[in-house]
């Protein structure tokens, strides 16, 4: 009876077809837009750099995702790469939640715009302050003492005292470590007054005091305008 109802052509059905179900290339921006509404299929080809970086929603990313270079940078909820991935050229993944990959893995790891080893992206606990201090590279030097840890490299090599006040968590100090062919290194040494905690938190170096320190931490310019009722 359909048949002769539609003079002998039974009308073709429409094929619903997820994104990029047929795994033609897509744009990065799309590629984006679709990992981060969770409707990435897998086998999807991205067309040059994917970045998805500071993406804190994201738990895994497609299997066999191609692309020229991926920015997985403070995606710490993404703790796994997926299997079949394929990057050109590099992943930058500072910040981000993986801590291993399989031996063989053939990636190039960037932290912070810096090519590191797999030692340097995943064994930071091997690192120590002297051996820091021995590298000549200024910007993976960078690299290793945020991987180590501004409080631990602080206890391993010391460091000289600019300033030093109280605050409600107790005595507070700026604190900077010198380098001869870059800017020092400085840091606000402060307790958290309801837990006892001590947090080492990274200012420019120009700082002068803890209380400018401390002003822009909290985002003031002028430490002048910064009059909290308890500094923490």
């Amino acid at each position: 009876m359909l048949k002769i109802m539609s003079n002998g052509r039974v009308p073709n059905k429409p094929v619903l077809q997820r994104p990029n179900q047929s795994h033609e290339p897509v744009s990065a921006e799309y590629a984006r837009k679709l990992i981060l509404e969770h409707r990435a299929c897998d086998g999807m080809r991205v067309l040059g750099h994917l970045d998805v970086s500071g993406a804190l929603a994201l738990y895994n990313l497609p299997e066999n995702l191609t692309c020229e270079s991926l920015d997985i940078s403070d995606c710490v909820n993404l703790t796994t790469l997926p299997i079949g991935l394929h990057v050109t050229y590099w992943i930058e993944l500072a910040g981000s939640g993986i801590t291993n990959v399989s031996a063989g893995h053939g990636f190039i790891w960037h932290w912070r715009g810096v090519e590191v080893t797999d030692k340097i992206a995943f064994e930071s606990q091997s690192l120590t302050g002297q051996d820091i201090l021995n590298i000549e590279n200024v910007e993976l030097r960078r690299v290793l003492i945020e991987r180590l840890g501004y409080e631990t490299f602080l206890q391993q090599v010391g460091g000289l005292i600019r300033d030093r006040d109280r605050d409600a968590g107790g005595e507070r100090q700026l604190v900077y470590i010198p380098f001869e062919d870059d800017e020092p290194l400085m840091v606000l040494k402060v307790t958290c007054p309801s837990t006892g905690h001590i947090h080492i938190l990274r200012v420019p170096p120009y700082m002068r005091s803890c209380h400018q320190a401390a002003a822009w931490i909290a985002g003031f310019d002028n430490p002048d305008d910064y009059h909290p009722a308890i500094e923490a």
